[in-house]
């Protein structure tokens, strides 16, 4: 209920707390002895799915402030501690400066978002407003790409009750409810690998370099990610992503700007698809080596023959798929992310047969060891297993090793840099 008279929903604290204090004074400069202590309280979030446990407050009122002596959390597997002041004074702004340390703390588990976070932040306010400030590392994060358009419906506009006449509208109304919590954003965030994007029949493993802005109520991204890594689905053929960026500019962070590039080989040719657009409207164009029409290669890829060979019924089908590709871009279930959310596992995806190596379609597993080591088991249902190690000798350079059961392995160096 406080939370929402702050303009801040879905948010809540529960748990026992003891409060000894002697309250005088005025509004504008009051004073106030006593103590504020707490061993066991637990706050949730439930847009991010965010929830502190164990958390302890250990706080001091001296005169006109509240000094918070030590205040700690279970955030997940990692911790949240912090320390400052707050004054309680209107004369003087209301006045804040908190420090906070996170520690592999998760602070979104949401079916979009899921993230832990290493890092240092900085809370303030005084008379010129609210500021949240620090540079923070993701150790770890999952992002799932979600699609809204197709279950959009359209919101009849001009439509009023004489009654609500001289009544504030609803976006006037969350504008002066969020203003009681508005802070200012300034916000670095970093992650060198292991922040994985998932949807649209994409599989990948990114870095990221962001900047968050705006407000609390409204936050703005900036930045970009890069592909480590990563596998893209369609019409059940496999591509290996060979360049991927996931931009954000300020706009609404579930809709980032995306450029993808991803080839396979089939039937005597090398398919190419980009991946354009935006999150919720993506734009997917097909291209090949040797050129052929848009049409010709998906045919290749959707029946392995030309498009004038196809039946009456394959016709109708591969009309369909390129309108779906002129609309909507895909989408739809994604089995492997919830089987890869049961299991632990970082990363899972379906591989096709290789010849060479005698493995057939198969399921590959991998994670990490440690930031700089990753591992990758696959099996397929004829009795195929491989290992795959990578090790990250540096920022461009890894060290790939793999062994199979059907005899043979390799290592290689491999040099990767974007420019």
């Amino acid at each position: 209920m406080l939370f929402s008279f702050a303009g801040l929903a879905d948010q809540q604290l529960s748990g026992p707390i003891g409060l000894a204090a002697d309250f005088g004074g005025r509004v504008q400069s009051p004073q106030l002895t006593g103590v504020v202590r707490a061993n066991n309280l637990t706050y949730e979030n439930e847009a991010l799915g965010t929830r502190l446990t164990n958390l302890g407050i250990d706080g001091r009122f001296t005169n006109d402030r509240f000094d918070l002596t030590q205040l700690r959390a279970r955030a997940g597997e990692g911790t949240v501690s912090a320390q400052g002041s707050i004054g309680l004074a209107s004369d003087s702004g209301f006045p804040i400066d908190i420090r906070a340390q996170l520690r592999d703390a998760q602070l979104a588990r949401s079916d979009a978002l899921g993230a832990s976070a290493t890092g240092d932040i900085r809370i303030q306010n005084g008379r010129d407003g609210g500021l949240i400030s620090g540079d923070i590392i993701i150790p770890e994060a999952r992002y799932q790409i979600i699609r809204q358009g197709a279950a959009e419906v359209p919101e009849l506009t001009g439509v009023r009750r004489k009654s609500d006449a001289n009544r504030p509208n609803a976006t006037q109304q969350r504008q002066a409810a969020a203003s009681a919590g508005l802070f200012r954003l300034a916000l670095r965030v970093r992650a060198n690998n292991r922040l994985f994007v998932s949807g649209m029949g994409l599989e990948s493993e990114w870095q990221a370099n962001l900047r968050i802005a705006g407000t609390s109520a409204a936050p703005t991204i900036n930045g970009q990610l890069q592909l480590v890594r990563g596998t893209y689905s369609f019409a059940g053929k496999r591509f290996e992503v060979e360049r991927g960026m996931i931009r954000f500019e300020g706009g609404d962070y579930t809709n980032p700007v995306i450029d993808i590039v991803a080839s396979t080989t089939a039937e005597g040719i090398t398919a190419t698809i980009n991946v354009s657009g935006t999150a919720q409207a993506p734009q997917i164009a097909f291209n090949s080596t040797p050129s052929l029409a848009q049409d010709e290669v998906l045919s290749r890829l959707l029946f392995g023959s030309s498009v004038t060979n196809l039946s009456a019924t394959e016709a109708i089908q591969l009309a369909a798929a390129l309108n779906s590709l002129r609309g909507s871009g895909g989408g739809g279930l994604n089995p492997l992310g919830k089987l890869r959310s049961a299991t632990g596992f970082d990363r899972l995806r379906v591989l096709g047969g290789d010849e060479a190596s005698g493995r057939g379609t198969s399921l590959a597993a991998g994670k990490y060891l440690t930031d700089d080591i990753y591992i990758e088991i696959i099996a397929d249902a004829r009795g195929f297993t491989a290992t795959q190690i990578q090790i990250a000798l540096s920022r461009t350079l890894s060290l790939l090793s793999q062994t199979g059961s059907f005899g043979g392995s390799n290592a290689s160096l491999r040099y990767s840099r974007d420019y």
